[in-house]
């Protein structure tokens, strides 16, 4: 017999590959995770990928940030199609270089000493099929077909129905010539290759049919591909289409089944090329085709030995997040199991002779198999199917119902006489406790058979873990009484791998060689071949620590709480070659540890079925002890447990194990229970079966139960997942409460039946939820994260060791997917997490002096942000040569207009054809229009000078008219945008709210204007207001007015109305720009004749406009760049005016740019609204678009990533340039503060580290290296006449390079002030925005705070020369400019635990986490101290599910802790006309208690609660190095985290990457 070391291979022991199979496809079908046994692919996987779903794979020991980094990569490379092939290599290897640089991090100061580690266990004996001939594929088969000559009549196979009847039956030679007869078809008709697949759809009974399918398949040399009751039909087309199947074989019974679901309308739709045959209509061959048949198979054995295929099936069976895998199962690995079998059971004492009949001559010494499980997967179809030929037994099969009938069971025993039980726990355990609550019932159930287990040899029992003391009560209780002669002998549970094929690992067994192990064994332990078990510490399990106590438990003795029996399965099989190791590290684990159990042998299958990289990663897994990597490959079973006594003892699966950081909570309680606080790694690990029997004993209100741990925040957090009895409200009816647990599984999905979002008995769950919270914490110190309750029977179960049970890692992929059908959940923030994210300061936040100052000494050695200035002093008209800047008011621009081209052409409306829809005004006519309009007002109107006066008109020549005639009579007119007629609940109190607060007694419109507001929806609310005016209010139509009587008489009335009011002095208000937010509160702004002139100096010094050029105007002419550019620039320059009112756009949008390519027209201005309609509305193409330079969209915020190259894509058949497209960044009180207008680079994309930035900081970052990166992009540069500053908002210091400030702004073209109205309430904090003075700066030099944060950067381009004969340096030139990045207004962000937070990030990750969310359907904002989250999702119930996965994801990316999470009802989120968040209106409505919630959730106390916590923390554990207090917002990763206090220097400043220092990060681009 061979032996090896721990580093060498047995003899013949190599595994089939499945890497040799050409079905690449079907990886497919595989699981996202490939490693069932590691949660952190799990943890970032996002939404659900069913069976034959393509999916990418990704190593399981890849950081969970770095796993959704690859996904959105694959996504943008596969779904999205949005970077080519290159971009997608290179940035995958950068990815997985940081995620090796991590793994060599993690490992390489970890010194491994050989006498620490535990020892693997060798092969007791060498596998012992080395003759060819034995590992012939043909073997089994040759047995089948010498049983068939030996035993012809006897039987093979038996079925019995639920009563234990016998329903079917087939005899050896039945079973060989029905089989022959498949393969002779399958050969001679479809001409399948060996490696052809051929999928078998059999019931559960048909034992007999699917063993002669399954064996033609062997016999045509083509693999098989069982259907199992776990396996829907969908699936079963997925399985046929990605293994590329041509043949189905199937039962009758399976093809009315069929039919049944083609009547039902849910016709299965059969690949086309598919064939279907039913081969219970086959019958057997005939002697002529078996005649030719044995000829065929003499001449194919002696021209080529051995040919077919050694694949022989494929089983597909779940992952633990229940998608399917195919497990490639040669007939080289089934021999090696059929020979490990029979030498295992046969070494049993008093076995009563061995199990393998001969199939050379014949015997009589035939044993009775009796099986309860399905025999067409995993075990079933190993000792089932392939055992039963292979030992030539009689294999008698029953459904599992046999069990549930008391006494059934045990009469089937005894009347055929059975050796072997083939069953699982579940089954046994019902008959046995039948039979204890009632003997007699067992005992006589058959008056003509008596109960007699005398023929009892072998009970196999497939499990995952042991019950020892249920064991115990088998043996004692139910087997020996009944007349088991050896019963503490015949139980042998089966350690199986039901997820890798069902082979057996390990079992009890006699064979000895326990010296060959490579292991110091006891003399008790050598002698020792019972079940054995040991008392183990549970708080060193804990701490992963293996500590027996006792190795000799009694069943009955109670063990105490603080130790756990565990039970040994037996020696490993006897040629295989058994590790423990750590799953993380994949190292051998010391004496004493806990491990994950990595197995060789040659039972084993080679791999999943066409993943060769899967395979390798699962089946021919690595590991390493202290002399380095060992050569032999290892299955990882993804058990954990350990070896004693060279046996195996096993604790759960991987996924069922729970990790829990030790914290502050653990040692005050340790500290109060007097007891020593271990703490080991760092973590505290539980294993769910020991927390779920604790609850069923407990909380019985629990119908059932799973526990798993999430990693949120930088640790891992346990979860658990209730079953309970839910009471929901019918809607329909609210008299009807219906309690009935199937109600739910009635969904809104059908339509019936519509239940409340709350359930009735909410209270009632929230006391269970709180009792699973104190028993767990109780009894285990397990402190959960929280607590989710659905209805019984609804979570989703899989199939393992021959049960249902609740699929762990299932439900927590949709825990992590929020989809789960959840209807309540509770939190237990305070009580479970370790790690609080907070600032410096949680009480001042970032902009205290302390904190202020922090960053003032860390970032000493970076320049101040202040833009240079580009001062131009004079604006020259291009026509005449006049300085404009020498005129004192747009009026006398005008008359200049007028006297020097008077027959140009000034304005021209424009219809929705884009041609002129009306005579267009000169120079000379506009003049005498806008004479006309001052007539009327004073001397018919007899509006005094300085009143306020309110233009409404769309856009046209009567309101430019209109404007001018105020301008030039010192009457001050208010522009507004004409009524929307969907949106008169917010314009009419808008409307009516200027009226009050300027005094308004007259208003200028155009004709729809005046019928509107006299005959519209709001006259009669109109006429009400104007009653109770002391004044009348008169509405004057100004289009009537042409004629023009005396202008020497008007002229000098208006000079004197001009005296009046100081008309050219800097300090009169000239002009009232009125803008409203999104939530429509008004903000008023005054403008100077001076400020009108500096406005339009900035726009044509930074624009480079001239008269050359025409302008085109259409939307948002009451202020702003939309006023600016339909109403002055025209008369600055001295150029023609088109003017298309918004109504005309969106009659026709086409108009609008056919426009602009026929009056070539080089400046305009759009909003991304306008060109987001257009794009829907037509295709831009027909039209040349080549002559527009500068296209300008307003933003008011921070700019969205990538709309210019969105844009720029769209138009691009109109040949419009990538440069031409430009953001202005605009503000109430300054239409243009930064503009990308003719700048000659691309938009410029910063990805910052949001950990710093939400600290103050700005520290630019490489994407692959911070994963969650904040991605933005410039706002372009400073205009003309305009310096820009950042400052501290509260300091008022100049922000240093490396951190943001507010936006402060010093320009020609700042408005001269805020306004109320002269009767409007006096806001001093606005007014004040406009004197803001530089702390240690010129107190001169005023700026207005924008109430903007942001900053500026330096960029370095580099500009490739053309002159090659020179050298390098001078062929490369640099240059430098310094954009302005904005990141959001100070108004919207917020600030808690001393951190700083920008909600747009938050929301845009809440509608990103889940598709139920609506896009712009979510406000986060905090009110009193509490963060509050309000969403609008698509949902009506199940809201509960979405809770977790928002607090989660918002708590792992944004480091904050939400306190209320509200759903608002579908409809009823608040949006603007604009399409943008009334974030106002929300937290109004919030405040005052009207918001229409559907349902709401508190998750945490708010933020004095945490602040409170973390001073009791301080006191507790101030000092300690892992229970104290922990800050994730220092870090991504755990390990950084203790590495935190590095990144401060000597006072406790951060200190930034270079990227930022000195000159600035350095970017290449391209000039464009």
């Amino acid at each position: 017999m061979a032996t090896t070391s721990s580093t060498g291979k047995v003899s013949g022991r190599s595994r089939a590959m499945s890497g040799s199979i050409p079905y690449k496809d079907l990886g497919y079908v595989s699981a996202n995770n490939p490693h069932p046994t590691s949660s952190a692919n799990i943890e970032a996987q996002s939404g659900v990928v069913s069976s034959g779903t393509a999916v990418t794979s990704f190593p399981h020991d890849i950081p969970p940030d770095m796993v959704i980094l690859l996904q959105k990569l694959e996504d943008d490379f596969t779904v999205h199609k949005s970077i080519d092939q290159w971009t997608y290599i290179n940035r995958r290897e950068e990815i997985m270089q940081s995620v090796s640089r991590l793994h060599q991090q993690q490992q390489e100061n970890i010194q491994l000493d050989e006498t620490q580690l535990e020892k693997p266990l060798h092969p007791r004996r060498a596998a012992t099929l080395t003759n060819d001939s034995l590992l012939n594929p043909d073997y089994l088969i040759g047995i089948l077909a010498d049983r068939a000559r030996l035993y012809k009549t006897e039987h093979a196979f038996m079925v019995l129905d639920t009563k234990g009847k016998e329903v079917s039956s087939i005899t050896w030679e039945k079973l060989y010539f029905k089989a022959v007869k498949v393969a002779y078809e399958i050969q001679h008709k479809m001409s399948l290759k060996n490696k052809d697949t051929v999928v078998l759809l059999y019931k559960d009974g048909e034992v007999g049919e699917f063993a002669v399918a399954l064996f033609g398949c062997f016999l045509a040399g083509v693999t098989a591909i069982p259907i199992h009751q776990d396996i829907s039909w969908h699936e079963v087309l997925d399985i046929i289409q990605l293994t590329s199947t041509k043949l189905v074989l199937f039962s009758d019974v399976v093809s009315k089944e069929l039919d049944k679901i083609s009547v039902q309308n849910l016709r299965i739709s059969w690949p086309s090329n598919v064939i279907r045959w039913k081969t219970t209509e086959f019958g057997s061959a005939k002697s002529s085709e078996m005649s030719h048949w044995n000829s065929k198979q003499n001449h194919s054995k002696n021209s080529k030995s051995g040919s077919k295929a050694d694949l022989a099936y494929v089983e597909f069976s779940r992952s633990p997040v229940g998608e399917l895998r195919g497990i490639a199962l040669s007939h080289r690995t089934i021999h090696h199991q059929m020979n490990c079998l029979n030498v295992t059971l046969l070494s049993m004492p008093d076995s009563g002779g061995g199990l393998q009949r001969s199939h050379k001559e014949f015997k009589r010494n035939r044993k009775v198999f009796l099986a309860t499980l399905d025999i067409r997967f995993s075990i079933g179809i190993i000792l089932g199917v392939l055992f039963t030929v292979y030992s030539g037994n009689l294999l008698i099969w029953a459904p599992q119902k046999v069990m549930e009938i008391q006494g059934l069971y045990a009469n089937i025993i005894s009347k055929c006489r059975a050796s072997l039980l083939l069953a699982d726990y579940i089954g046994l355990k019902r008959v046995t406790y039948d039979y204890q609550q009632s003997p007699n019932a067992t005992r006589y159930f058959s008056k003509t058979q008596r109960v007699d287990f005398s023929s009892v040899k072998w009970v196999l029992v497939n499990a995952l873990t042991i019950d020892g003391e249920f064991i115990e009560i088998l043996a004692q209780r139910y087997l020996r009484p009944l007349g088991c002669q050896h019963s503490e002998n015949a139980i042998i549970p089966m350690l199986t791998l039901s997820e890798y094929g069902g082979m057996v690992i390990s079992l009890r067994d006699w064979i000895g060689g326990k010296d060959k192990l490579g292991i110091d064994l006891s003399p008790k332990e050598e002698e020792s071949n019972d079940l054995s078990a040991v008392l183990i510490d549970k708080e060193a399990l804990s701490r992963n620590i293996v500590k027996v106590v006792d190795t000799n438990p009694s069943s009955s003795d109670e063990p105490s709480h603080d130790t756990l029996r565990v039970d040994a399965f037996g020696y490993p099989l006897p040629d295989a070659t058994l590790a423990v190791v750590n799953p993380e590290l994949s190292i051998i684990v010391s004496k004493g540890e806990l491990g994950e159990i990595w197995i060789d042998s040659p039972c084993l299958s080679g791999g999943f079925f066409g993943l060769r990289k899967e395979s390798k990663l699962i089946f021919h897994a690595k590991c390493r002890d202290a002399h380095g990597i060992l050569e032999m490959d290892f299955l990882r079973t993804g058990l954990l447990g350990f070896t004693f006594g060279g046996k195996v003892y096993v604790l759960g699966l991987y996924e069922d194990r729970i990790r829990q950081r030790v914290s502050w909570i653990d040692q005050k309680l340790y500290n109060q229970l007097n007891r020593e606080l271990i703490i080991g790694n760092g973590l505290r690990y539980h294993y769910s079966s020991h927390l779920l029997a604790t609850l069923a004993s407990e909380v019985r209100q629990v119908y059932d139960c799973t526990i798993f741990d999430v990693f949120i925040g930088n640790e891992y957090l346990p979860v658990a997942i209730v079953e309970a009895e839910v009471i929901r409200k019918l809607l329909d009816d609210g008299s009807n409460n219906d309690s009935n647990g199937n109600g739910a599984k009635s969904g809104e999905n059908e339509g019936t039946v519509n239940y409340s979002a709350v359930p009735l008995n909410e209270p009632e769950l929230n006391s269970i939820a709180q009792k699973c919270f104190d028993t767990l914490y109780k009894r285990h110190f397990l402190r959960l994260y929280c607590v989710v309750v659905v209805d019984c029977d609804t979570l989703p179960k899989i199939m393992r060791s021959g049960g249902r049970e609740i699929a762990n890692m299932l439900c927590k992929k949709r825990f992590l997917e929020g989809s789960l059908r959840a209807e309540f959940v509770k939190f237990f923030v305070r009580k479970s997490i370790s790690m609080i994210p907070h600032g410096e300061d949680v009480i001042g936040g970032i902009w205290s002096p302390y904190v202020s100052e922090l960053r003032n000494v860390a970032l000493a050695g970076f320049p101040e942000q202040v833009s240079t200035v580009d001062y131009r002093e004079k604006s020259i008209d291009d026509k005449t040569g006049a300085p404009l800047t020498d005129f004192k008011t747009i009026i006398d621009v005008l008359k200049f207009r007028v006297a020097s081209s008077g027959d140009s052409i000034a304005y021209q409306n424009i219809d929705n054809s884009g041609k002129g829809s009306s005579k267009p005004l000169t120079w000379k006519k506009f003049e005498q229009r806008v004479y006309a309009v001052c007539q009327y007002m004073i001397e018919k109107a007899y509006i005094k000078p300085g009143q306020y006066v309110i233009l409404m008109f769309s856009l046209s020549e009567e309101f430019v008219i209109a404007l001018f005639a105020c301008l030039m009579c010192g009457i001050i007119p208010i522009p507004m945008l004409p009524f929307d007629s969907n949106r008169i609940g917010e314009d009419f109190p808008a409307f009516v709210g200027v009226i009050r607060d300027f005094d308004v007694s007259d208003i200028l419109a155009n004709e729809e204007v005046e019928k509107f507001l006299k005959n519209g929806p709001v006259a009669d609310a109109l006429k009400k207001v104007i009653n109770k005016k002391a004044k009348p209010l008169r509405i004057k139509n100004t289009g009537k007015l042409t004629k023009l009587s005396n202008v020497a008489s008007l002229n000098s009335k208006i000079a004197k109305y001009q005296a009046t009011v100081n008309f050219r002095d800097e300090s009169t208000i000239a002009l009232i720009w009125l803008s409203f937010t999104s939530d429509h509160y008004r903000i008023g702004a005054t403008l100077s004749h001076k400020n009108i002139l500096g406005i339009c100096k900035v726009f044509k010094e930074t624009c480079n406009l001239s008269s050359k050029s025409s302008i085109v105007g259409c939307v948002r002419h009451s202020s702003g760049i939309g006023f600016v550019q339909a109403a002055l620039l025209g008369v600055f320059l001295g150029t023609t005016t088109y003017l298309s009112s918004p109504v005309n756009f969106a009659e026709n949008p086409l108009a609008f740019f056919l426009a602009l390519a026929k009056y070539k027209v080089k400046d305009v201005f759009v909003t991304e609204q306008m060109l987001k309609y257009a794009a829907i509305k037509f295709t831009p193409k027909g039209f040349n678009l080549s002559n527009l330079k500068n296209m300008m969209i307003s933003t008011e915020n921070r700019v969205e990533i990538d709309l210019l190259r969105k844009i720029v894509r769209v138009f691009q058949p109109t040949k419009l340039g990538a440069a031409s497209m430009s953001t202005v960044y605009n503000h109430c009180f300054n239409p243009m503060i930064a503009t990308r207008s003719y700048m000659t680079v691309a938009p410029v994309d910063l990805y910052l580290d949001p950990i710093a930035l939400r600290q103050g900081y700005v520290s630019v970052v490489n994407q692959v290296e911070v994963p969650n990166a904040l991605h933005i992009q410039d706002s372009g540069m400073v205009p003309v006449c305009t310096e820009i500053a950042i400052v501290n908002p509260e300091t008022r210091k100049l922000c240093k390079e490396g951190e943001f400030g507010e936006i402060w702004v010093c320009s020609e073209a700042n408005l001269t002030s805020f306004t109320n109205g002269p009767k409007g309430p006096v806001d001093r904090f606005s007014q004040a925005n406009f004197h803001g003075v530089v702390a240690n700066g010129d107190p001169n030099v005023t700026y207005l705070r924008t109430g903007d944060l942001g900053f500026l950067h330096h960029i370095s381009i580099t500009k490739n020369g053309s002159n090659y004969g020179t050298n390098l340096q001078e062929q490369e030139e640099y240059t430098s400019f310094q954009p302005l990045f904005v990141l959001g207004k100070i108004a919207d962000t917020f600030e808690t635990m001393g951190l700083h937070h920008f909600p747009i990030d938050i929301e845009n990750t809440i509608e990103s986490c889940h598709s139920d969310i609506f896009k712009n359907g979510s406000c986060v904002f905090k009110c009193s101290d509490y963060t509050i989250v309000v969403c609008e999702s698509k949902r009506s119930r199940f809201f509960s599910s979405l809770v977790p996965l928002i607090v989660n994801t918002i708590l792992s990316k944004h480091h904050i802790i939400v306190d209320i999470v509200a759903f608002i009802k579908k409809g009823e989120f608040p949006i603007s006309r604009l399409g943008t968040k009334q974030r106002a209106r929300i937290i109004d409505a919030w405040v005052q208690g009207v918001i229409p919630i559907s349902a709401s959730y508190g998750v945490n106390y708010g933020e004095n609660s945490m602040i409170k916590l973390v001073k009791e923390i301080d006191v507790v554990a101030r000092d300690h190095l892992v229970t104290g207090l922990k800050n994730p917002a220092l870090s991504y990763y755990d390990a950084d985290v203790d590495d935190a206090d590095d990144a401060f220097s000597k006072n406790e400043g951060l200190i930034l990457n270079e990227m930022g220092r000195g000159e600035g990060a350095v970017f290449s681009m391209n000039e464009e």
